[in-house]
């Protein structure tokens, strides 16, 4: 049973596999004898030296690497020729006239250099050559001249010869000789004409040449070189031109005539001065208190052992480190004083960090008015308006502000360069000296205590109004405190006036003209040992240390030195730099 039905499973020997296979193969010749006949009938006339077809019978393509006569290892590229006389013809050119229908020819015989591809029927460069206009143009380069010897010297000597010739800064900007006797730079040569006179088209364009300005270190401010010739900048005029601006916005009203004083306003908490608006700032008291007022309840409620006087009438970017240690040592041995800053130029929350702490410090507007009412220098508050537009009038006022607050109130003053290092004397009326060793000792009021009403603040009040002269700096100072004390000794009254002068150790340790030195670090063991000594007898000799800032304001002191070991003796907010 299973013969027959194997048998007639069994597949035929000619199936539709074979069929296909030999109707592709049908196919397959077809195609190549018609590619052969179409190939045959393209005219050849117009090559220079024709090769035979990739399908000739003739030639085998898989022995022609080896056919001597030839003369090209490969058939396709045998016509490659190296001559190449025209470099503006076109690279490809196409056959025409493929097919039965192609009855024209090449009317034009293509360049040298081209062979015939007969794969896409054109005719092409060799691909194993390059473009014979890059040829000529390799001929035409001096390969030398990219060349550099191991000394990184460049081997071509024009480009050597050019580089040797740069003698000054000039030519090596490449910038145009100013100078006569001086020729141009080799290196200007070709492009310098161009350049130039594009540069002089774009000057005359103003859209150009504004937007260009900003560049330009002649008129930049921040681009100019502060050590150049000319004496004055433009970056020194705006800022003069700024400043004269910034002048004429102030007030400087006249007394007298229809005129009146415009209010100035004070920006600080949104309050006003000079009209009566707001005159001091403590938390706790109320805003619209009269300056008398502000100061006996500054005073007057908050128990205060010792009440201190300022004044600060610079600009308050000047308040600096240095100043606020000065504040710092008094509040660290006054922990319940009560200290107020007399000022015009500071905001009245200056200070609000030291209050944050729990310090009593408070900032008021001294009401001129008020302050000096009853006192032989009333009149200045008259002439408030005119007398600020003096050259001194800060270092004035400040030194009138303190004798009026000394005696309108009594307590001690300190100047803001004092660092205080141990327990002011509250209950005496002192005054510091100078120098002692010199001829003519003077006194200093950068610390000073004083009872209210005090006899000799008030002749010295009297000798600031009699003899007063805004031209003289000291004049109205220390000179002044000197004056009044030499002439009440003459007469006799220094014992009633019950004025104890301080010797120059106890507030000025340093005089001014040994102030500097003591800035810098010890340079050796001997100068460290000195300074060392001298630190420990300021501190158990002197009540207070005076650094002279108007003569040291521009120095920093070193670490390590004298002056930076006193200031930072009872620091409060030790971090912040000097």
């Amino acid at each position: 049973m299973l013969g027959p039905l194997r048998a007639a499973r069994r597949r035929p020997s000619f199936g539709p596999q074979h069929v296909c296979a030999g109707a592709a193969l049908l196919l397959l010749l077809l195609s190549v004898s018609v590619l052969h006949s179409r190939l045959g009938s393209s005219s050849l006339s117009g090559l220079p030296d024709p090769k035979p077809s990739l399908f000739s019978s003739d030639v085998d393509p898989l022995f022609a690497d080896e056919d001597s006569d030839a003369g090209s290892s490969d058939p396709i590229d045998g016509g490659d020729v190296d001559d190449d006389d025209d470099g503006g013809r076109e690279e490809i050119i196409r056959a025409v006239g493929a097919g039965d229908n192609d009855d024209e020819e090449t009317s034009k015989n293509p360049r040298p250099g081209l062979v015939w591809d007969p794969l896409f029927a054109t005719f092409r460069r060799p691909f194993d050559k390059r473009s014979t206009v890059d040829d000529e143009e390799d001929t035409q380069v001096d390969r030398a001249a990219v060349v550099f010897s191991s000394d990184d010297r460049p081997v071509d000597e024009e480009i050597r010869s050019k580089l040797d010739s740069i003698k000054s800064i000039e030519d090596a900007l490449l910038l145009k000789p100013t100078r006569k006797g001086r020729g141009a730079s080799p290196l200007r040569d070709g492009w310098a004409p161009w350049f130039e006179s594009r540069g002089e088209f774009l000057k005359k364009d103003k859209m150009f040449r504004l937007n260009l300005d900003v560049l330009d270190p002649l008129k930049h401010p921040l681009l100019q070189d502060p050590d150049g010739g000319g004496p004055v900048t433009e970056g020194d005029r705006l800022i003069k031109k700024a400043i004269f601006k910034s002048l004429e916005k102030t007030p400087m009203g006249k007394i007298g005539g229809d005129e009146k004083v415009k209010k100035v306003e004070r920006r600080t908490l949104g309050h006003s001065y000079a009209g009566g608006g707001r005159w001091g700032y403590f938390p706790g008291l109320e805003g619209n208190l009269g300056f008398s007022k502000f100061v006996e309840r500054f005073f007057g409620g908050n128990q205060c052992r010792v009440q201190v006087f300022m004044v600060w009438n610079s600009p308050p970017w000047m308040f600096g480190v240095r100043h606020q240690r000065g504040l710092e040592s008094l509040l660290h041995t006054h922990r319940d004083a009560c200290v107020l800053v007399m000022s015009e130029t500071i905001e009245l929350d200056f200070f609000k960090g030291f209050v944050k702490d729990g310090f009593k410090v408070a900032v008021a507007m001294p009401n001129l008015d008020e302050l000096l009412k009853d006192t032989p220098v009333h009149v200045f508050a008259s002439v408030w308006h005119e007398w600020r537009k003096t050259k001194h009038y800060p270092v004035h006022y400040s030194e009138l502000i303190r004798l009026a607050s000394l005696y309108k109130y009594g307590g001690v003053y300190l100047d803001a360069d004092v660092i205080v290092l141990k327990s002011l004397h509250i209950s005496k009326n002192y005054i510091g000296m100078e120098d002692q060793l010199s001829e003519a000792p003077i006194l200093n009021g950068a610390v000073m205590a004083f009872e209210k009403n005090s006899s000799f603040i008030l002749e010295c009040l009297k000798e600031f109004y009699d003899t007063y002269d805004d031209v003289r700096v000291r004049w109205n100072g220390a000179d002044l405190l000197t004056r009044v004390h030499k002439r009440l000794d003459h007469m006799g009254k220094k014992s009633q006036l019950k004025l104890i002068v301080e010797p120059s150790y106890a507030f000025f340790p340093i005089n001014s003209d040994n102030i500097t030195r003591y800035f810098t670090a010890p340079g050796d063991d001997a100068e460290r040992a000195q300074q060392d000594l001298l630190f420990k007898k300021i501190l158990n000799e002197s009540t207070a240390f005076h650094f002279w800032n108007s003569q040291t304001y521009s120095l920093v002191p070193e670490t390590d030195s004298l002056v930076e070991r006193l200031l930072n003796h009872h620091c409060l907010r030790c971090l912040d730099i000097l």
